[in-house]
């Protein structure tokens, strides 16, 4: 596999909303790309997507199942949550269990801050590409291994 293989796989496994950084920085460590730069690419994409989906969730509220579930789901109780720490809570912690895209597509149709939302994106790249970085760093030799197995 060439370097820009290997880069774009980083690249499209980050923007992938099933993937995400959680797949790429392990898969771009274990394919032996440097870790700074992994980290730096899967972070930047997936601030990029992030962003690009906050910016355009008025067109995406036209689909008419996205509308519905915005406007059933809006009301004071989940405005109160948005608008307090739930949040920040929800773009830090939520990529670990529903993915960051998934994440931002709720909190933007159940009528989020889109400045916030961007800030706290960009809060959630920072904080989270370290610790998985870390991690697969850890288990480098195990990745390389999986990925000359399936290779």
């Amino acid at each position: 596999m060439i370097l820009f293989d290997k880069w774009l796989v980083v690249v499209l496994t980050t923007l992938n909303p099933l993937t995400g950084r959680g797949i790429a920085i392990p898969l771009g460590i274990g394919l032996g790309l440097p870790v700074v730069l992994v980290c730096v690419v899967s972070g930047i994409s997936n601030f990029a997507l992030a962003s690009i989906v906050v910016l355009f969730m008025e067109e995406l509220e036209r689909i008419p199942v996205i509308r519905r579930f915005a406007e059933k789901k809006r009301g004071k109780r989940m405005t109160k949550f948005i608008e307090g720490k739930g949040l920040l809570y929800a773009v830090i912690f939520g990529p670990f269990l529903l993915g960051t895209f998934s994440v931002v597509l709720v909190f933007q149709a159940l009528g989020a801050d889109r400045r916030r939302m961007v800030f706290y994106s960009l809060l959630s790249s920072l904080m989270l590409t370290p610790p998985i970085a870390w991690i697969s760093i850890e288990y480098k030799d195990l990745l390389q291994f999986v990925l000359r197995t399936i290779h």
